[in-house]
């Protein structure tokens, strides 16, 4: 299906347009009481907290007993590289899913001003399920990836490092949960959604079928 087989169809609607400065707040609402995705995300965030924190203390423990900064120093560096090189291995897994489920015209984009990095295939239509794939594919990636890591280098400085990522991961997750939380807030309707470049804005509609 095509934007313009959407548009000009009498059989969908127009129900939301997102303006991409808007992101945060939409995403917001659509977390907000889910039990899905939402659930989901509170629940890895919370987790990634919780292991975060024992991370830390046990590098501290590690410092005190053997007067060794070396845990502190691979926990400092997988926090650096978490907010480094990580979001961009976070929108290059969106771009490969992408291709993945057949998009072309994709290209990124970013709001520094507000921390927001996102990938956007131009004007192509997405169900939920092919959006899903690609919304989906860094959470499972990088926390497959950095769990793996934590456990082969258990009790190493590489531990510190992995753990440090799987978990400030998580809040990078949260959009990609939020943008999925739409759909499934809508369990009744049909539900197709397309980004305009040009516009900077995303368009849902439903099928009124």
């Amino acid at each position: 299906m095509t934007v313009k087989e959407l548009r000009n169809s009498p059989d969908f609607e127009l129900i939301e347009t997102l303006a991409h400065s808007d992101i945060k707040p939409f995403i917001a609402r659509e977390l907000k009481g889910n039990q899905g995705f939402g659930l989901i995300a509170k629940m890895y965030q919370g987790i990634s907290l919780l292991l975060f924190g024992f991370a830390l203390i046990k590098a501290f423990a590690f410092y005190m007993k053997n007067k060794d900064t070396v845990m502190l120093e691979f926990l400092g560096w997988g926090v650096l590289f978490s907010f480094t090189a990580i979001i961009v291995i976070h929108e290059l897994l969106h771009f490969f899913a992408y291709l993945a489920v057949g998009a072309k015209r994709i290209s990124f984009g970013m709001k520094l001003k507000k921390f927001i990095f996102y990938v956007q295939a131009d004007q192509q239509v997405f169900s939920y399920k092919r959006f899903a794939v690609v919304a989906l594919a860094p959470a499972v990636v990088v926390a497959v990836c950095s769990i793996a890591g934590a456990i082969i280098w258990f009790e190493q400085p590489l531990y510190y490092f992995f753990i440090s990522i799987f978990c400030f991961h998580s809040l990078f997750c949260a959009g990609d949960l939020g943008m999925l939380c739409y759909f499934e807030n809508r369990p009744e309707d049909e539900i197709y959604t397309f980004d305009v470049k040009a516009e900077g804005k995303t368009y849902y509609y439903k099928s009124k079928r």
